[in-house]
């Protein structure tokens, strides 16, 4: 639940939108960066950003069927896999967050987290009720630890981060971050360990040192302040560690106080030698801020276990996350930097990588930046998108939410939002890209959502106007005044200011009144913060992310496998194999006017060979019925031993009330 809007954008300036509106012209910039420019920390600008696609890389990207992880409403899921069974992963969302709220759901009471965990790599997934767990909860987080345990973190509204407010939402001052472990894959829990929290926390970020150090196993929360409550206009960082499996707990440790701009916390990581690297970045209010253009990441580091630290460092700056004219709208595009370092101890051990999605000449593009000398010096950043620019007639070109992961064998893999392949750019699919040389190149982009994420189809516009009279109802407030507030109170008071300001440089210098309807809310709702990617103790990677393709958001995942080339499905002839694949049927919805039952299938592969495309189940006497798996199957059409296919809808006639049957025959090839 990060309760901060999204920052604001530089403006190019708009002599004549009409409608449909016309965007800003695309900036041309140099090619990307294909080597490791490597940058010193302290002489830190913002960089000149390439848009021109990356070279494809050699291996091929494997995407298995889209699978279900629950049914519901959520956001902000996140996931992580054991490190010993590739079968065993933790996957764990927010709950009563939608793209799209209704009153009810939007509210903090309504909002808490839910923890999903599997034991067959990511086919079938199971509830888990955590000792001591209560509603209300936000911005959850899993990770694995070294030794087999898993530890899996939940914030909690209370009165000090903005709950307490109704009678539903319980008073909570101290225990407000709640920290969970297991050791036997999810068989028994430890905890809850509470956190003291001093100050309203927000966003907390946990990582596990897996050296072999004397503190080897301990847990390193660290999290940020919701707003300038202490003092005002200053924001504070601070640390938690814990031993012995959560049994030991230490106090909040305050690792900085920095003015001016809240402070949000990133992903820390602890590298083979037991550094501890701690990362956030600072974002300004108001949004229109001319710094939130290049708003500084940080870094700080301790190499005795988190009881002394560096100061912080810049080392480097990031620009906007959503467009500029249009934050009213799209108030909840607001995603955050996601860090990871690569544990593989391979040839690109301890590399830190940073990605981040950034709005800039009319287009929004996803970022990495990389470090191989324990986050001291970082690179120039990498385009990780390789779609073509959009030209200026086309609508707003939103791709958002990246995360990044490293498997096994020290691949990078990358996962975000994208809309490129709607002309509308309403609807979003989920796509990955990855790099097998540490960073220095990525691989064509493969899309891994089999169906769109779209808002309702009533989803109505909004209106924008360009007035030449000024609006009496909107006033300045006095520095001084200003000053006295907290942030909560400056976003409330300064929110109209902001908008009329954004929509001034928006319609530039247009020396006429204009008014504009315009679907920029629906491009820019999405499911939170951030999402999930997973790389399992095989090299699979296993992505979270939220998909409205049933029109709810609801959770789902597949496996990315990044191969030396695609699978070769056998030759020869399609064959019954109706005795290797299992038939698994879900809810029947029943049409008694029309005498139908409709149900889904889907096909699990029960022996110990790939079963390859196209798979058909054809009915047995049924007038030459048959139903094709092509498009179910991944992006290969193939089912390796174990795997789930896609559901497909199957009808069957039932009359008024009288039982129905299918007999039919699965056909395909087998491959042993």
């Amino acid at each position: 639940m990060t309760t901060h809007p999204p920052p604001a954008h530089t403006e190019v300036s708009q002599a004549n939108p009409i409608s449909p509106r016309t965007v800003p012209p695309v900036v041309r910039r140099p090619a990307p960066i294909t080597a490791l420019a490597m940058t010193a920390t302290a002489a830190l600008a913002t960089p000149t950003l390439p848009t021109t696609p990356l070279t494809a890389q050699t291996p091929e990207v494997i995407v298995g069927p889209n699978l279900r992880v629950a049914p519901g409403g959520y956001n902000e899921p996140w996931i992580a896999a054991s490190p010993d069974n590739p079968n065993f992963l933790i996957a764990v969302t927010q709950t009563g967050g939608w793209s799209f709220p209704s009153a009810a759901s939007a509210s903090l009471a309504a909002r808490t987290n839910a923890a999903f965990l599997t034991r067959d790599g990511g086919i079938s997934w199971e509830p888990i009720t955590l000792p001591g767990t209560e509603s209300g909860a936000f911005d959850p987080m899993v990770v694995p630890g070294p030794d087999g345990r898993m530890w899996i973190l939940y914030t909690y509204v209370g009165a000090n981060t903005l709950g307490g407010l109704t009678a539903e939402a319980a008073a909570r001052m101290l225990g407000t971050i709640k920290v969970w472990s297991t050791d036997d894959e999810g068989a028994t829990w430890v905890g809850p360990a509470e956190l003291r929290s001093p100050v309203p926390p927000d966003h907390p970020r946990i990582a596990a040192d897996w050296s072999d150090g004397p503190h080897r196993g301990r847990l390193y929360v660290v999290w940020n302040d919701v707003r300038d409550s202490f003092i005002r206009g200053d924001f504070q960082l601070f640390l938690h560690t814990l031993d012995d499996g959560g049994e030991t707990v230490s106090e909040p440790k305050l690792l900085s106080t920095i003015p001016d701009g809240k402070l949000v916390a990133t992903e820390p990581v602890v590298l083979s030698d037991g550094t501890l690297l701690v990362t956030f970045y600072q974002y300004f209010f108001p949004l229109t801020d001319a710094q939130n253009a290049e708003m500084p990441f940080f870094t700080m580091r301790s190499v005795d276990g988190g009881e002394t630290f560096t100061e912080p460092e810049v080392a480097f700056r990031i620009g906007h996350h959503s467009w500029p004219y249009a934050q009213g709208e799209m108030s909840s595009a607001f995603t955050l930097p996601i860090v990871i370092w690569d544990r593989s101890g391979g040839a690109h051990g301890d590399n830190i990588y940073v990605v981040w999605d950034q709005v800039s000449g009319g287009t929004s593009d996803i970022w990495l930046r990389r470090s191989t000398d324990g986050g001291r010096r970082w690179s120039d950043p990498l385009r990780v998108n390789d779609n073509d620019p959009p030209t200026a007639a086309d609508p707003l070109d939103d791709r958002m939410i990246p995360v990044v992961e490293v498997n096994r064998d020290g691949v990078v893999g990358v996962a975000w939002y994208d809309r490129r392949r709607d002309d509308t750019r309403r609807c979003w699919e989920l796509f990955f890209a990855s790099s097998s040389d540490g960073g220095g190149t990525f691989g064509a982009n493969a899309p891994v959502a089999t169906a769109p994420s779209c808002p309702p189809p009533t989803h109505a516009p909004v209106v924008r106007v360009h007035n030449l009279a000024t609006d009496p109802d909107i006033e300045d407030v006095p520095a001084d005044e200003l000053a006295k507030m907290d942030l909560i109170q400056r976003m409330t008071t300064q929110m109209a200011q902001q908008g009329r300001e954004a929509r001034a440089r928006y319609f530039g210098d247009l020396d006429h009144a204009s008014l504009e309807v315009t679907f920029d809310n629906a491009r820019g709702n999405q499911p939170g913060h951030y999402l999930g990617l997973a790389a399992d103790a095989d090299g699979v990677f296993h992505p979270l992310w939220i998909s409205r393709r049933n029109a709810v958001d609801e959770l789902f995942t597949t496996t990315v496998e990044v191969a030396a080339g695609a699978p070769q499905a056998p030759g020869g002839e399609e064959t019954d194999i109706t005795a290797q694949l299992l038939v698994v049927t879900g809810p029947v919805v029943y049409d008694a006017a029309g005498g139908k039952a409709t149900l889904d299938v889907q096909l699990r592969n029960v022996s110990d060979g790939v079963v390859h495309g196209p798979v058909r189940l054809r009915a047995v006497g049924g007038g030459g019925r048959e139903w094709s798996f092509t498009g179910k199957m991944g992006s290969h059409d193939r089912l390796p031993p174990g795997g789930l296919s896609e559901p497909v809808k199957v009808e069957i006639e039932t009359g008024s009330g009288v039982d129905g049957r299918l007999d039919f025959r699965i056909f395909g090839r087998l491959a042993k």
